[in-house]
């Protein structure tokens, strides 16, 4: 069997990459000989990431060609005929890829927040719709799948256009969030890498020696809330209680997530600087995460609240002040994390929670999902 998975990795970005190493440890326990092909926007880098994931993987960036020159071209969800004339001879230069992909048995849109009207750079994947239409529509034997997508924020223009044209060609078609959810024909379900744990995939670097807090926190977007920010932080790290405790500091996306670790801030609070060690996304990616029991981990990033609540630690989430990330984190907390969300225009202190009830009930989702996993791709 050959398989062909779509996803955004290869950037790199933590949560991107963790799906796609989840996906293919679960190929390679249930298909071992299977040939894999992955298309990413980075394939270069990707051979570095995940060459040792899989033993029979090629990787192309072919359906990211494609939409790129037809949104160039004009293209867009609800006015495809641009995207087709690419796929029907208008791009020569991919036209051995674009071969592979009409003839491919199945394709799966891999997980991920790689949707969004109101970014572009998550505009233009919508395209990816109408593209395994076509291919479909040509190849009428192929499988199509997508998994624990988040298609929010989206227009009502466009979750029509999905409902009505583009969900019902899928053989399945899950998402992650109840935004997401609300799209007619979509499957309610976790993300992708609520199964990295059960599968083995989810790297621990484990040791006593690790940081007590454990910080991942994206850039802000505006001097402001970068400010509110730092002054809830000092006073956490300041607490009686916080004094001592050593404070990793995680780079889930090269170099978005390293300005907290070399901020000149720390210079007026040489007792909080004196603590920090920087961990760099390829040491975490290799090495694994720097985990130890009863840590306590703030973040900004979705899918360390995500392994965060999955190993039981106490975590706050913290909110950037757009849709994109309320929608993502409000996720993961209406199924049970048990996390602090946190607002930075509110008053509230910076408090790590978690729930020990609503892991347990976390557990139970991820078996669901698994059990219809395995009735799509184990024969």
């Amino acid at each position: 069997m050959e398989y062909y998975l779509i996803s955004t990795a290869g950037y790199p970005n933590f949560g991107d990459e963790m799906i796609v190493r989840t996906w293919l440890k679960y190929f390679k326990i249930h298909h071992p000989e299977a040939k894999v092909t992955l298309d990413v926007p980075f394939p270069a880098r990707a051979q570095f990431l995940f060459a040792n994931d899989f033993e029979n993987i090629i990787f192309v960036d072919t359906v990211w060609n494609a939409i790129y020159k037809a949104e160039s071209d004009g293209a867009s969800l609800t006015n495809p005929e641009k995207l087709f004339e690419a796929l029907e001879g208008n791009d020569p230069r991919n036209s051995a890829g674009i071969n592979h992909l009409m003839n491919a048995q199945s394709i799966h849109l891999l997980g991920g927040g790689y949707f969004s009207v109101d970014q572009d750079v998550f505009t233009r994947t919508y395209l990816f719709f109408p593209l395994l239409k076509y291919v479909k529509d040509h190849n009428p034997q192929v499988k199509l799948f997508a998994t624990g997508l988040g298609l929010t924020p989206i227009s009502s223009l466009y979750a029509d256009c999905l409902a009505e044209k583009y969900v019902p060609v899928f053989d399945y078609f899950g998402v992650r969030d109840q935004e997401s959810a609300k799209i007619n024909g979509t499957q309610y379900e976790v993300d992708d890498v609520f199964m990295a744990k059960k599968l083995d995939a989810l790297k621990l670097n484990v040791s006593d020696d690790n940081p007590d807090i454990l910080l991942s926190i994206s850039s802000f977007s505006s001097m402001d809330d970068e400010q509110n920010f730092i002054a809830k932080l000092i006073k956490f790290l300041e607490r009686p209680e916080n004094q001592t405790k050593k404070i990793g500091v995680l780079e889930a996306m090269i170099p978005d997530d390293n300005w907290l670790f070399f901020s000149d801030v720390w210079n007026d609070f040489p007792d909080i600087k004196a603590r920090l060690k920087f961990y760099g996304f390829w040491d975490i990616w290799q090495k694994g995460i720097p985990y130890k029991k009863d840590q306590l981990w703030v973040t900004t990033r979705f899918h360390y609240h995500l392994v965060g609540a999955l190993l039981g630690v106490k975590g706050t989430a913290v909110l950037l002040g757009d849709d994109y990330y309320a929608t993502k984190h409000n996720s993961l907390s209406k199924i049970g994390t048990g996390w602090q969300i946190l607002a930075l225009d509110s008053q509230t202190d910076i408090k790590p929670t978690s729930s020990k009830m609503g892991l347990k009930l976390l557990q139970l989702k991820i078996d669901a999902k698994m059990r219809r996993i395995d009735n799509l791709f184990i024969d």
